[in-house]
């Protein structure tokens, strides 16, 4: 498979992680097209927000949608094309945003949601130590840039702020 997949990239942000990843397909025909195992940075025992084809590129003329496999090792990973997509240490898990041909997809990927999923909205997600996120097409993708983007709180950010120093000058005087 002709994919490359760019590694994801982490920055905080304001107290919150924002984890990017590009994946073009090529002009070789693909009908598929997925990520790299998610980073470490991403904790998924707590909600995260996903946006898929945050450019709103033209990725297929028909439906795509985006599936989510749980990776269980650091050696998570998915390989194949059309109906032969296989994970190594990752299972397919559901379908979490129904269409992203030409617009952007958000979806919050919540693990302790108790309410039904609304999909394109809130889904429920078990935690795993890895996701990987895959488009799903019915038909040969375009050689485009589809780039993927996660935003999380970052674990301990802002958490009970108590501290006497506040931006490193001394005892707040307030």
């Amino acid at each position: 498979m002709a994919l490359t997949q760019g590694a994801w990239s982490t920055t905080t942000v304001n107290g919150t992680n924002v984890m990017t990843c590009t994946v073009t397909t090529s002009a070789t025909p693909e009908n598929d097209s997925y990520t790299l195992k998610t980073p470490e940075a991403l904790d998924g025992s707590r909600p995260w927000t996903l946006v898929a084809n945050s450019a709103g590129a033209t990725l297929d003329g028909s439906t795509l949608p985006v599936e989510i496999w749980l990776g269980t090792s650091s050696s998570a990973a998915l390989s194949g094309d059309a109906g032969s997509v296989a994970g190594t240490d990752a299972y397919v898990f559901k379908d979490i945003i129904a269409d992203v041909k030409a617009s952007v997809g958000t979806c919050i990927c919540d693990p302790n949601l108790n309410t039904a999923d609304v999909a394109n909205v809130h889904v429920k997600v078990p935690a795993a130590p890895y996701y990987i996120l895959h488009l799903d097409g019915a038909s040969t993708l375009p050689a485009e840039d589809c780039t993927w983007i996660i935003i999380q709180d970052a674990k301990g950010q802002n958490d009970g702020l108590v501290s006497s120093s506040i931006g490193g000058i001394g005892a707040d005087p307030s």
